[in-house]
């Protein structure tokens, strides 16, 4: 939502009409977030994370499942063993300083 507003703050564009797609790896956040339905799990989320269903459900954003190899954040919020490490550093197109 904070990008959404901040994008036509930058004056490049007046709005936003489509969806910002936001990728998660978490199959089952994804499917609750897509669905009405709700299981004996879900009596325990905390109301905050019902804003994602209301947000995907009015198409301000999309959430869409993506693997764990595909998430190329994963090594700025969590370690990673090194051979993974690399090739997410790789794949952001990041350099090794000298």
């Amino acid at each position: 939502m904070w990008l959404k507003n901040f994008i036509p703050g930058l004056r490049v564009v007046d709005s936003i009409s489509k969806p910002l797609t936001l990728y998660c790896d978490n199959k089952a956040a994804v499917f609750f977030s897509h669905n009405n339905k709700s299981s004996g799990a879900a009596k325990h989320i905390d109301l905050k994370y019902l804003v994602v269903r209301e947000r995907v459900q009015d198409h301000t954003i999309n959430l869409e499942h993506i693997s764990t190899k595909k998430m190329l954040a994963d090594p700025l919020t969590k370690g990673l063993p090194p051979n993974i490490f690399q090739e997410h550093v790789a794949g952001m197109g990041l350099l090794e300083s000298l």
